[in-house]
């Protein structure tokens, strides 16, 4: 899938291709009841001709993840209703892109953390300069990645660890002095393979 452009209708191509594959796809679902759910936005824009993804690295602050790279998103809250709204709200409450701001294009794989969370991950569109809202007492840094590195794996290790008797692959990014592992990486990785590359590979639904 082409994620360099020439012009703004370039990028509005891309963005309804990705809305049909999107359409087209069947998220993975996860049923483990024990597991506090959680929703994450994969917020993507033209920048600079480019597609870049929006990624945050938290607070020592915040209760888990502490320091790390993630996706704007957080626990879901029962006056949210839907799992998008809190995707939508928890964005809006760690960076400032408001709800209406955000192009929804459709639903991705569910995943699951060794922290204890079920995660539904969805993705979005917004316009380039954005002017964020950064709540600093969650978000340390931000960056906006080309999610080119993800489409071609430029991971620049992969480790496995044991979860359940079971292995999975954590992959290691690395961009602008930002490391991006764990479920962000995972997230992304797998979005770029089953999404933007149309690949069935390998799938994995936990990662830390």
């Amino acid at each position: 899938m082409k994620m360099n452009f020439q012009s703004e209708d370039d990028f509005n191509a891309f963005k309804e291709d990705l809305r049909q594959r999107l359409s087209a796809h069947s998220p993975r679902a996860i049923q483990k009841r024990a597991l506090r759910p959680a929703a994450v936005m994969i917020l993507i824009m033209n920048k600079e001709g480019e597609a870049n993804v929006l990624l945050t690295k938290r607070t020592e602050k915040v209760g888990t993840h502490k320091g790390q790279m993630a996706l704007p998103g957080g626990g879901y809250d029962e006056s949210d209703g839907d799992f998008l709204r809190t995707a939508l709200r928890e964005t809006e409450e760690e960076v400032g892109v408001r709800s209406a701001d955000v192009d929804v294009l459709g639903r991705f794989d569910d995943f699951i953390s060794i922290a204890g969370f079920h995660v539904l991950s969805y993705i979005g569109v917004i316009t380039h300069p954005y002017e964020y809202a950064i709540n600093r007492d969650e978000i340390e840094d931000y960056v906006e990645v080309p999610l080119s590195i993800f489409a071609n794996r430029e991971f620049a290790k992969v480790q496995q660890v044991e979860f359940e008797g079971h292995m999975y692959n954590v992959y290691h990014y690395y961009y602008k002095n930002f490391e991006i592992w764990g479920m962000t990486a995972r997230i992304l990785t797998d979005f770029a393979a089953k999404i933007l590359n149309r690949c069935a590979g390998e799938a994995v639904d936990l990662i830390h």
